[in-house]
């Protein structure tokens, strides 16, 4: 039994070593929620509505990469002081961590959203929100974002993006 192993969580041992780091903003206004349809060649979620966010790069924290992938998804420029961290969710498929996602709520940007070469933005009604046309795990996680309520979760997926099992909430940690 190894113990002290570099790079798996000890209580769970989870291979994190591989797992990708990434952002997700929910832009709230009014009653509506900013939503963008993802168009070309997303790495999951191709057709599908969703906030703006993507994976982190190298040397940037995680504000820089949720007020990076907004600019570059929806044109739009987030205020970082009124942007909050909100929730992490972590993304398994068939029991292997894929995803970190890292929520930010705001209702203040600068700018207009515009259509872009990854994204369609529309403001949906927070009380109709077209989940048919979200990821599954959103019906249980996404209002609770719209909120800002704080959690962690873990969706896990019997495929990639694909064939929702379940969600486990957690207590928030940054």
């Amino acid at each position: 039994l190894a113990v002290g192993v570099i790079g798996f969580h000890m209580r769970e041992m989870i291979p994190y070593g591989h797992m990708k780091v990434a952002t997700l903003a929910i832009i709230v206004r009014d009653d509506k929620v900013l939503l963008g349809e993802k168009t070309g060649n997303p790495e999951i979620g191709k057709g599908k509505l969703n906030g703006p966010g993507g994976k982190l790069e190298v040397g940037e924290t995680l504000m820089e990469c949720v007020i990076r992938e907004t600019k570059e998804e929806m044109g739009i420029t987030l205020v970082p002081d009124k942007t909050e961290k909100i929730a992490v969710i972590t993304f398994l498929f068939a029991g292997v961590p894929d995803f970190e996602v890292h929520v930010y709520r705001t209702e203040v940007f600068e700018g207009n959203p515009v259509t872009t070469e990854s994204m369609i933005p529309n403001w949906f009604a927070i009380d109709a929100l077209p989940l048919d046309r979200m990821h599954d795990s959103d019906r249980e996680w996404f209002a609770k974002a719209i909120r800002g309520e704080k959690f962690n979760a873990q969706v896990n997926y019997h495929e990639r993006a694909a064939k929702f099992a379940n969600i486990k909430f957690l207590p928030f940690t940054s």
